[in-house]
C-alpha cells in the first residue's frame, strides 16, 4: 500500500519544498527556544562555574547520538522519522515504546515553549506568573493555551508558508543571544566577573557528579534536543537525503558553541552579592534579562524580554508542526490510534494530527504550570527515544547494507553504535529518582497498552523477541537509579562513578542485545522495495520546479 493510499483516501501527500536552510532553520530554530533563556541559569544552580563543561559534555554526546540518525535519515526520510525508525528496524514493541514517549514529550513540547514565554513575560506583567511559587497564575495559562492557537493557525496554512516563517523567524532570533552572549561577557568581565570562577566554592563547588546531574536536571538535554526537528520534516524536503544531516549535525555544533559562551557570559556577569549563599541557591526568573539590567545595559534587558516571546514562540512554532508529524508516523506504524491522524489536508498539513498535539499540550499545562517542572519530565521519558538511535545503525548495517546513504560514518558505525546506546544509558541515570521512577511508571502503563492492541491487532509475535530488549533495558535503568547516587530518596547503595560504569556496561551490552535479536522486518522489506514511501524524489520537479540530483550509492564500507 503506498503512502497516498493509506493517507487521507484523497491522494493527498506531502510536499517535497522545504530547501537545505529551511531544514536547518527548523533543527536550529528548536534548538534557540527557551532551552538559552533559563538553561545557564539552572546549571550554575547545580554545578556552579563548573556548568560550563556540562555544556561542552552534552554537545559531544550529542553528537555522537545524532550521527547514527544523520545516516537512517538519509536511507528513509520518512515523516517523523525519528519514530518510523524503531519500526522499521525493530518491530512494533520497540517502536510502540517510542511512540508512547512522543505521547508525553512531544504533547508537551509546544506547552513547555509557550509556558517560557509567559513566564519571562512575568517579570513585568506579574498577573501571569507567580515568582513565589514558580507557577503561571490561571490569566498566564489562558495565554499560553492562545499562543498554543496561534501556531496552530501558522501551521495548517501548508508547509510552504510554515518552512519560509521559521527560516526567517530563526534567523532573526540567533542573532540576539549571540550578541547578548558578548556583550555580557565584556561587562561582566569590566565589572571584575572573572572573580566569580573562584567564588562561592571555586570553580566545581559541589563536585563533578552535579556537572552530570546539571546536563539533565537542569535542561541542558531538553536544550540540546532540538535538532531532530528536521528528521521530523524530512518528508517534505527537497533533498532530505542532502540536508537533513545537514541540519542535524550543525545544529548541534552551533549549539554547543553558543550555549558553552553563554554559560560564561551568565557567570561572569552575575553580580557578587547574589552568590552569598552559593550557587545554589541563586534566584531569578527572567535570568539573562535580569543580568543584562543588572551589568547597566537596560536597553539590553529590553531587547531580551522582547526575545523572551520571540525565541521560545518560534520554537513553538516548529514543534507544532514537528509533533503532528510524529502522530502521523504513529499511526502509519499501526498502532491503534484513530486513523484520521493520518489525514492530510489540501496542503498536504496533517491537520487533524496538529489538533490533537494541542489538546496533549492543553493537558500537560495543567498539571506542570512551570517549564522547569515540565522539561525535566518530558525530556526525561524522551531519553528512550536517544536509546534506538545506536541500535537502528546496527541493524540496518546487518539488513540494509545495499541501500545508498548520502551521509554515512562509514567503519565508525562499529564504536559509534554501542556509544550512542551507552551515551542514553548514562543520560537517563543523570536524571536520578524519583523522575526515573515516574517515567519506569509512564512505559509500564505503556507496555500494558502494547499488550492490549499486539493481542487484539495481532501484531508479530516475533516484535516481541525483537524489541523485549528496549523495555529490560528502561526497567534495569530504573532498578540502577534505585540503587544508584543521583537524585533523592533512593538507596545510595551504589556510589558514583560505579553507577555510571554500570549504566554504560548496560547500555553496550543490550546494543548487542538488541542487534543479535533483530530480523528484517516487513516494513525494511517495503522500503527497500521502493513501497509506502513518504518520500518520492521524481516529485520534487513538480513541487520545487527545478530538478536536483540523486546521490550515488556507496559509503556503506565497513
Amino acid at each position: 500500500m503506498t503512502a497516498e493510499k493509506a493517507g487521507a483516501g484523497e491522494g493527498r501527500r506531502y510536499r517535497h519544498v522545504m530547501t537545505r536552510y529551511d531544514m536547518l532553520m527548523a533543527s536550529v530554530g528548536t534548538v534557540i527556544g527557551s532551552g538559552w533563556l533559563f538553561g545557564a541559569f539552572f546549571a550554575a544552580q547545580f554545578a556552579g562555574p563548573a556548568a560550563i563543561l556540562s555544556w561542552i559534555i552534552a554537545g559531544v554526546l550529542f553528537l555522537i547520538i545524532e550521527a547514527p540518525f544523520a545516516e537512517q535519515v538519509t536511507m528513509f526520510p520518512e515523516a517523523g522519522a525519528s519514530l518510523r525508525m524503531p519500526q522499521i528496524a525493530c518491530g512494533t514493541l520497540a517502536s510502540s515504546m517510542t511512540s508512547w514517549s512522543t505521547v508525553l514529550a512531544g504533547g508537551f513540547g509546544v506547552a513547555i515553549e509557550c509556558l517560557a514565554v509567559v513566564q519571562y513575560a512575568g517579570g513585568y506583567i506579574p498577573a501571569l506568573f507567580d515568582a513565589k511559587t514558580g507557577t503561571a497564575t490561571a490569566l498566564g495559562l489562558l495565554v499560553t493555551a492562545l499562543l498554543m492557537l496561534v501556531f496552530q493557525a501558522l501551521t495548517l496554512y501548508g508547509v510552504r508558508l510554515f518552512s519560509k516563517t521559521v527560516s526567517i523567524w530563526t534567523t532573526i532570533k540567533w542573532i540576539v543571544p549571540s550578541i547578548a552572549m558578548v556583550l555580557l561577557i565584556i561587562s561582566g568581565l569590566s565589572k571584575g566577573g572573572a572573580t566569580n570562577f573562584s567564588s562561592a566554592g571555586g570553580f566545581m563547588p559541589y563536585g563533578f557528579e552535579p556537572v552530570l546531574t546539571a546536563i539533565a536536571v537542569g535542561g541542558l538535554i531538553y536544550a540540546y534536543s532540538g535538532p531532530r526537528s528536521a528528521m521530523a520534516l524530512a518528508a517534505e524536503g527537497a533533498n532530505p537525503k542532502r540536508d537533513v544531516p545537514f541540519a542535524l549535525l550543525g545544529s548541534v555544533f552551533g549549539a554547543l558553541i553558543l550555549y558553552t559562551l553563554l554559560q560564561v557570559a551568565f557567570i561572569v556577569a552575575i553580580p557578587h552579592s547574589a552568590l552569598a549563599q552559593g550557587w545554589a541557591k541563586i534566584n531569578l526568573t527572567s535570568p539573562m534579562a535580569q543580568l543584562a539590567i543588572g551589568v547597566g545595559l537596560g536597553w539590553l534587558g529590553i531587547v531580551l524580554y522582547v526575545d523572551a516571546a520571540l525565541s521560545p514562540a518560534g520554537t513553538g512554532l516548529i514543534l507544532t508542526g514537528v509533533n503532528s508529524r510524529a502522530l502521523f508516523a504513529i499511526e502509519k506504524n499501526g498502532f491503534g490510534v484513530p486513523r484520521w491522524l493520518k489525514f492530510l489536508n489540501n496542503r498536504g498539513v496533517p491537520s487533524k494530527a496538529q489538533w490533537a498535539t494541542y489538546v496533549l499540550g492543553l493537558l500537560g499545562i495543567l498539571p506542570f504550570p512551570s517549564w522547569h517542572a515540565m522539561i525535566v519530565l518530558a525530556s526525561a521519558v524522551g531519553i528512550l527515544t536517544y536509546m534506538v538511535s545506536g541500535t537502528v545503525l546496527g541493524i540496518f548495517r546487518k539488513f540494509a547494507a545495499e541501500v545508498p546513504r548520502a551521509f554515512t560514518v562509514g567503519r565508525h558505525a562499529k564504536w559509534l553504535g554501542p556509544a550512542a546506546m551507552a551515551v542514553a544509558t548514562s543520560m537517563f541515570l543523570w536524571y536520578g529518582w524519583p523522575t526515573t521512577m515516574q517515567v519506569g511508571i509512564w512505559y509500564a502503563v505503556g507496555l500494558i497498552l502494547y499488550a492490549f492492541f499486539a493481542n487484539t491487532q495481532k501484531l508479530p509475535r516475533r516484535d516481541i523477541r525483537a524489541g523485549i530488549w528496549l523495555p529490560a533495558l528502561l526497567f534495569a535503568e530504573v532498578l540502577l537509579s534505585w540503587l544508584g547516587s543521583f537524585g533523592s530518596g533512593n538507596l545510595h547503595i551504589l556510589p558514583f562513578p560505579l553507577d555510571e560504569i554500570l549504566a554504560i556496561a548496560l547500555g553496550i551490552g543490550f546494543y548487542y542485545w538488541a542487534v543479535g535479536s533483530a530480523y528484517e522486518t516487513d516494513a525494511l522489506k517495503e522500503l527497500k522495495e521502493g513501497k509506502n514511501l513518504d518520500y518520492h524524489e521524481e516529485r520534487v520537479i513538480e513541487d520545487m520546479g527545478v530538478p536536483l540530483p540523486v546521490p550515488s550509492p556507496g559509503g556503506n564500507e565497513e
